[in-house]
């Protein structure tokens, strides 16, 4: 019983970082692209830690949250990937523009194989 356990909570910690990885994958591209320092992993814990911040900001800031936390989001950008202020904004629009490409190429390719995943879009 505890090996089942303990295989379970092994696969669905694996399933969080590939994940994690997963969703850094526009960011890293972006910041890559810009000529940003940055690694796949330093990426990743990143998109973690300022969704985590971004997310505490609009909570304790009801009407200033988001144009704060988009502001704290440039800074973070900007310091962790050393990047000049123009290229952090630049990189937040690749990012969108990534996500974007990346949510219709999944898309294109769950539909070529008869996959409905609408429920998670």
């Amino acid at each position: 019983m505890i090996g089942i356990l303990t295989t379970a909570a092994l696969i669905a910690f694996l399933t969080l970082v590939i994940i994690f990885l997963i969703s850094a994958l526009p960011l890293y591209f972006a910041v890559r692209l810009l000529k940003g320092r940055t690694t796949l992993f330093k990426t990743a814990i990143i998109t973690f830690i300022s969704g985590v911040i971004i997310s505490i900001v609009n909570y304790l800031f009801k009407t200033w949250g988001t144009l704060i936390a988009f502001v704290l989001l440039m800074w973070i950008y900007h310091e962790t990937f050393r990047l000049k202020w123009h290229k952090a904004f630049l990189v937040w629009i690749l990012q969108l523009a990534f996500i974007i490409a990346f949510r219709y190429i999944f898309g294109w390719i769950t539909a070529l194989f008869g996959i409905v995943l609408s429920g998670l879009f």
